[in-house]
């Protein structure tokens, strides 16, 4: 087999999101965050049987939307959005429309086509944040799509807060922004709520990574995870916090289902377990289950980065795993990792295997 052949698609995923929120929430921004690019959206409306752009104020925080509209960036066709302008008027209506939408998106019989994720965005600048989140348990009745409530500006509510500690507008109560957020927002949410806090989002550095991580996290179908996991196509961390997230507490496991555990969140690198023996039997043997996670992702994330360059899935794990062997990379993971593995963290798993770059070490290697 060629290792210059094509590389091998996966099928044309589509990961469907209601993002819910009124005008000024910043819904757009995120949007163009998540997808990034800076370009506005292409708005699909179904007539019959086709679906046909349409001309609406580019952004997506103004104009009048139909909830059934396809929101489409065209550099990151694998996210399809909903859009919902919230509950401004507090009207049951506006609650039914979505509760209708949630329900039949939720049961459609394709999976591309059926939703995956709500965003209920709430913006921090708001002085009466219970309206905001009147109806946010009230969103998804048969509890089958996960709710996220995102929390924006929330920058500019830590500021609003220091300048009230400032002036001395507290009436002598201690109090901090984790505080107040905590008795202003939370509140609202219900114990088991899932929530993120963003900031920055209008300038050119805003991250939405701890969103898509929630929503990973929240999402109860493995292959719904995966879906998320394969449109987040440059978000290789993503596939690593998700392999750590999976394998760390399965250590207890043979290697084999180790290997598989690590895997799964790598859907680029998928192959025929059948016809890799030699990777099973190099890595089953010789080395602790919490070394054998470390290196098995290092290698996973490291042939992720071989794909675009036209190598098949087997072809860059072959060529990851002798890149590996290069730098001998065991040593450097046991004497990083000294201590029992349940003394770490996921993120402290992450962080390291984040830092090991293979392309870079092996060009510094080779240059000394």
């Amino acid at each position: 087999m060629s290792t210059q052949q094509a590389p091998r698609q996966l099928p044309k995923i589509k990961f469907r999101v209601l993002i819910i929120g009124r005008a000024n929430a910043g819904k757009t921004s995120i949007l163009q965050r998540v997808c990034d690019t800076t370009d506005s959206p292409v708005i699909y409306r179904r007539n019959g049987w086709e679906e046909e752009p349409i001309q609406l104020d580019p952004s997506i925080d103004r104009g009048e939307h139909k909830i059934d509209d396809e929101i489409v960036f065209s550099n990151h066709k694998g996210y399809v959005f909903h859009d919902s302008r919230g509950f401004e008027s507090g009207g049951v209506n506006e609650l039914e429309i979505v509760q209708n939408f949630v329900r039949q998106k939720s049961g459609e019989p394709r999976l591309a086509s059926r939703l995956h994720a709500i965003w209920y965005c709430v913006p921090m600048d708001n002085q009466r944040p219970g309206l905001d989140l009147k109806h946010f348990k009230d969103i998804c009745p048969d509890q089958n799509v996960p709710v996220i409530a995102v929390f924006t500006k929330y920058d500019q509510f830590k500021l609003d807060m220091e300048m009230d500690l400032e002036d001395g507008d507290v009436n002598g109560v201690e109090t901090t922004p984790e505080i107040q957020f905590e008795e202003r927002y939370l509140c609202h949410l219900g114990a088991r709520a899932k929530y993120v806090r963003l900031e920055k989002m209008h300038k050119p550095d805003g991250c939405c990574k701890e969103l898509i991580e929630e929503t990973a996290r929240a999402l109860n179908d493995n292959v719904v995870t995966l879906m998320l996991v394969a449109v987040q196509r440059s978000n290789v961390e993503l596939s690593v916090k998700l392999a750590v997230e999976r394998t760390l507490p399965h250590l207890r496991s043979d290697a084999e289902d180790i290997m598989k555990k690590c895997l799964r969140p790598f859907p680029y690198i998928w192959f025929d377990w059948d016809d890799f023996d030699w990777f099973f039997n190099f890595f089953s043997s010789g080395t602790s289950e919490c070394h054998l996670m470390t290196v098995i992702i290092i290698l996973l994330k490291h042939a992720t980065t071989l794909r675009p360059s036209g190598l098949s899935p087997q072809s860059a794990l072959s060529q990851a795993h002798l890149d590996c062997q290069k730098l001998n990379i065991g040593p450097k993971i046991t004497q990083h990792f000294t201590e029992p593995p349940q003394n770490y963290s996921v993120q402290d798993f992450v962080d390291f295997i984040m830092g090991v770059i293979v392309g870079l070490l092996l060009h510094y290697q080779d240059n000394i």
